[in-house]
């Protein structure tokens, strides 16, 4: 049996000094004047479309530090470590692996800036692609911070569905050729015995 490693266990203390500085950050230890104003509540729809998208915007865009404290997490911790922390989230596996993989394809760059208020999982579906077809998706407009995940799809299955077309198309060709050329090689090797 796999010897255990031992997980790190903290003192108060020290959770008291790793808080301390986010505790400052608080609303409630900020001075007043940094205090913001709650907004006023949204009276007519236009109201409340603004209000509603507003915060979807800024839900769309958390994911970015989501994804960054979990590749952080999983670079700094121990692989046990790492699989308990993650047992312990509100989240599944499909959503930390999407997470992460958008989280990646943002900061390194593998998409146009902005794109993260299009939301991880759409983000995700466009960090999928493949160089040639992000390329694509970007030249025709595809990817775009309002981009939507059923458009992301549709093009995936657009250009691939043409592409599995094409080695059909090609696959078909190529089996007809082969026929040909083993007719061909049985005439010769009739002609050749009939030589001999």
């Amino acid at each position: 049996m796999a010897k255990r490693t031992p997980l790190k266990l903290f003192n108060a203390d020290e959770i008291k000094r790793s808080i301390a500085p986010l505790a400052q950050q608080l609303p409630s230890n900020r001075p007043s004047s940094q205090v913001e104003a709650p907004s006023p509540e949204p009276a007519t729809p236009d109201e409340y479309v603004d209000a509603i998208d507003r915060l979807w915007e800024e839900a769309q865009k958390s994911f970015l530090a989501i994804g960054r404290h979990l590749d952080e997490a999983q670079k700094k911790l121990s692989a046990e470590q790492f699989a308990l922390m993650i047992e312990r989230l509100r989240f599944g596996k499909v959503v930390r692996s999407q997470i992460m993989t958008a989280y990646r394809a943002v900061t390194a760059g593998l998409l146009p800036p902005g794109v993260e208020a299009a939301g991880y999982s759409v983000v995700y579906h466009a960090a999928t692609l493949s160089d040639a077809e992000r390329a694509q998706a970007v030249a025709e407009g595809v990817i775009r911070p309002d981009m939507r995940r059923t458009e992301i799809i549709a093009f995936k299955r657009r250009i691939r569905t043409n592409a599995a077309q094409r080695n059909d198309g090609r696959r078909t060709a190529l089996e007809a050729e082969k026929q040909r050329l083993l007719a061909r090689l049985s005439d010769i090797d009739r002609e050749l015995s009939e030589l001999a």
